[in-house]
């Protein structure tokens, strides 16, 4: 998830994605209504009818559609593809501590060049 205004980026690794997955994610971190971006993917059929989304614009990737006016799902699908080469220097992770590592890897993201000296203040 990435809130727009900030352009924080909510990581999770899950085992089993679902419908039902997606909605409890909406109301453990969306505060009020919200307007969701997605791409065509099958669990996010029907989002419109969770009480928090006033608004679902779909991007039908299957239709080769990526963009659509300013509806895009493109800062989600960046978030991902530097989540490997990230991951990648560590030569190995075990699926236990995966969700570590990402949430480690969605604090340097959201915290940018200064991540170091907010952490030192968070643990200080």
């Amino acid at each position: 998830m990435i809130e727009r205004g900030s352009r924080n980026t909510i990581l999770v690794v899950e085992k089993n994605l679902s419908k039902v997955l997606i909605h409890r994610k909406i109301e453990t971190h969306c505060n009020g209504s919200i307007k969701a971006f997605t791409d065509d993917y099958t669990i996010y059929s029907g989002l419109e009818e969770h009480p928090q989304v006033i608004e679902h614009h779909i991007i039908n990737h299957s239709a080769k559609e990526y963009a659509d006016g300013d509806n895009h799902v493109n800062n989600c699908e960046n978030r991902h593809s530097l989540i490997r080469p990230y991951l990648n220097i560590f030569r190995g992770i075990s699926k236990k501590k995966l969700n570590t590592y990402v949430k480690f890897y969605q604090f340097t993201f959201n915290n940018g060049i200064n991540w170091f000296q907010k952490a030192l203040a968070t643990i200080l």
